[in-house]
């Protein structure tokens, strides 16, 4: 089993027993980050709520700061942005495929099938608390994920919640791809906050582990690792 931190967070957490996904890299730089962060993250009763919107410095940044031990979270929002990503990113980069932050109107995905994943240990399909069953066997089918995350944050009125309510969606697509593409490997996330969480997701089948807002409290993080 892997821990991973989950992307943004995997930017600035690096530790030795765990796996940083940086980004989520747009192909051009989408500005306005810290704004965005003063203006809309919250902590709420159901949990943390933010409307950041995958503004980040873009992929010239993304891959001039990149190490190989890292993997690349990536999300095409305009056409041919996947042909940019395929051009520029090397073949032996490890990819998380982000199709699903509920913060943008519309995640292109016409060719991320053209990406060659043979010399690539880990090729991460992202996909958001809503997707369905259709969905996902498109995106397995079609893109050849070797690894499928479980899952990104839920939309609701003012953003992208993360926290305990995604564990049922979480819990519900562990058993689905388990039983329907034993192949895949799975990384469950989403309200991982101690030991019994993650025996939890472990327990129902998950192969890796990925942890999120936690790294919001660098203290528990270290205790969970």
């Amino acid at each position: 089993m892997k821990k991973f931190i989950a992307a943004p967070f995997g930017n600035y957490v690096k530790t030795k027993d765990t796996i940083s996904v940086t980004g989520s890299w747009t192909v051009e730089k989408r500005t306005g980050r810290i704004k965005q962060v003063v203006k809309t993250l919250r902590y709420t009763k159901r949990g943390w709520v933010n409307k950041i919107g995958l503004r980040n410095p873009g992929l010239e940044f993304g891959l001039k700061n990149h190490n190989l031990n890292e993997v690349m979270s990536i999300a095409g929002i305009n056409p041919n942005d996947w042909i940019t990503f395929s051009e520029q990113i090397p073949k032996n980069y490890d990819l998380e495929i982000n199709l699903s932050c509920p913060n943008i109107e519309f995640h292109e995905t016409s060719g991320i099938e053209n990406f060659e994943i043979k010399n690539k240990r880990w090729f991460i399909g992202k996909i958001s608390p809503l997707t369905t069953y259709d969905e996902l066997e498109f995106y397995i089918e079609k893109f050849k994920f070797k690894q499928i995350h479980a899952c990104n944050t839920l939309p609701v009125e003012k953003g992208g919640l993360s926290g305990k309510e995604l564990i049922p969606y979480t819990e519900k697509f562990i058993k689905h791809i388990k039983k329907h593409y034993p192949s895949v490997a799975i990384i469950a996330g989403g309200g991982v906050q101690t030991k019994k969480d993650i025996e939890n997701y472990i327990n129902l089948g998950a192969d890796h582990i990925s942890l999120g807002t936690i790294c919001f409290n660098p203290l528990k993080l270290r205790k969970l690792l």
